[in-house]
């Protein structure tokens, strides 16, 4: 083979190779959601269509390595009225140390039409095979007639919430009860062992 030929062939597999990664870096998430066990994607529409429940929120707060988010609704787009914050599970795994390749992480502060497949108000569940999804101008279209329904009711509370002015005395009350323990043993020993001292001095005295 000349060193032209070869040249010419190493070419056309570069090509090809490049060809395919490419392919492969634009893969539609369906294929990525085969992979990982998943049915086929449906459209977002027929998925609404299907769900029994489905709304809108931004989430608040984040648990169990943020597989788990504490919503605050902002409409209810189906499946009846739902209070003001509600708990959505990202994960198949009833044991929270527990992590599995279908998890779905969510980040803080950040507004999602939910779509959850289980679960009842307050507290839904789901996976990275349910069609939610950050909320876009596009999503947003497809909201029911008025936008859908405001939340009503508190729901899931914050941590924190709802303690008013005593929350500061029910986060450091057992701090400070230990402290009082180690002041009250810290007397005692004190006490003890100038007892002593006060005896030795008394016979000395006499």
């Amino acid at each position: 083979m000349t060193r032209r030929l070869r040249s010419a062939v190493v070419a056309i597999g570069l090509t090809g190779f490049t060809g395919l990664a490419a392919v492969a870096a634009h893969a539609p998430p369906v294929a990525a959601q085969a992979e990982l066990g998943c049915p086929p994607e449906r459209s977002i529409d027929v998925a609404i269509e299907q769900a029994p429940t489905v709304f809108t929120g931004t989430v608040r707060v984040l648990g169990n390595k943020g597989r788990t988010a504490t919503v605050e609704v902002i409409r209810v787009w189906k499946g009846g009225t739902l209070p003001n914050r509600v708990e959505v599970q990202g994960t198949i795994a009833t044991q929270s140390k527990v992590v599995t390749a279908l998890d779905r992480l969510y980040a803080r502060n950040r507004t999602y039409l939910f779509v959850p497949t289980s679960g009842q108000s307050p507290r839904f569940r789901e996976n990275r095979c349910s069609v939610t999804r950050q909320l876009t101008p596009e999503l947003a279209a497809l909201s029911p007639d008025g936008g859908g329904q405001p939340p009503s009711g508190r729901g899931i509370p914050l941590p924190g919430v709802g303690l008013g002015r005593f929350a500061p005395l029910l986060i450091g009350g057992p701090a400070l009860a230990v402290l009082a323990g180690l002041l009250f043993a810290a007397r005692r020993k004190a006490k003890r062992s100038a007892q002593p001292k006060a005896e030795a001095e008394a016979v000395a005295d006499g």
